[in-house]
């Protein structure tokens, strides 16, 4: 099994002195600084993980998205640790590409990830802007792909841990409640006003490349 960071050397179950992380606070950035900080420690060179893996458009996002499953889930800490979560699989697989650890087929299966990626993204973006076209099957179905493609690139590099993780993040956001919640109208008028800044970011990501 490979040998990865725990919780504890990834320094994310407490805040570290000094870090300026307030857990009262969630910042994406900071704590994928932490996650890249530690991965790096144990399987590459400074100079390969020199650039960070999330850029500032993509820790907006992922900070509006914290925002919009703590008003689903009214638990903070588990809206936390989901997006943790996402964080920790998105720098893990970026710091294994930049090592050049994935092989021929891997590569492959990166680039089909991309793919379905951009598609949930786009997906999203076009229900909530054009009214009456929410598909909660179809996109449930496109969550359900990509989940199967993330795991089946990162089992062989990574721990069983990892790969729960994984399952954890879609066993929140492939939910037909959650969906609903944000394109149902009226369902969730707050979790439907977040969705908006959710949606301007991940536009903005499209346009910088990032998606």
């Amino acid at each position: 099994m490979p040998n990865e960071p725990s919780e504890k050397e990834e320094g994310l179950d407490e805040p570290k002195k000094g870090s300026g992380f307030d857990m009262t606070d969630f910042k994406a950035s900071l704590v994928a600084y932490e996650v890249q900080k530690s991965f790096a420690n144990k399987l590459f060179s400074s100079k390969t993980v020199a650039k960070s893996l999330i850029d500032d458009t993509s820790a907006r996002l992922l900070d509006n998205l914290y925002l919009l499953l703590k008003v689903f889930t009214s638990n903070k800490e588990e809206s936390k640790k989901t997006v943790r979560n996402i964080i920790k699989i998105s720098v893990k697989i970026g710091m294994l590409q930049r090592g050049d650890k994935f092989n021929d087929d891997e590569k492959y299966g990166l680039i089909m990830i991309q793919k379905k990626l951009r598609t949930v993204a786009m997906t999203l973006i076009s229900f909530y802007q054009v009214d009456h076209t929410y598909d909660r099957t179809f996109v449930m179905k496109q969550l359900e792909e990509l989940e199967e493609l993330l795991v089946n690139l990162i089992q062989p590099h990574l721990t069983d841990k990892s790969v729960g993780r994984v399952d954890q993040i879609f066993t929140v956001v492939k939910t037909g409640d959650f969906l609903d919640s944000i394109y149902v109208p009226k369902k969730n008028p707050e979790m439907r006003r977040i969705m908006g800044g959710v949606v301007d970011d991940v536009n903005s990501c499209i346009e910088a490349g990032v998606l």
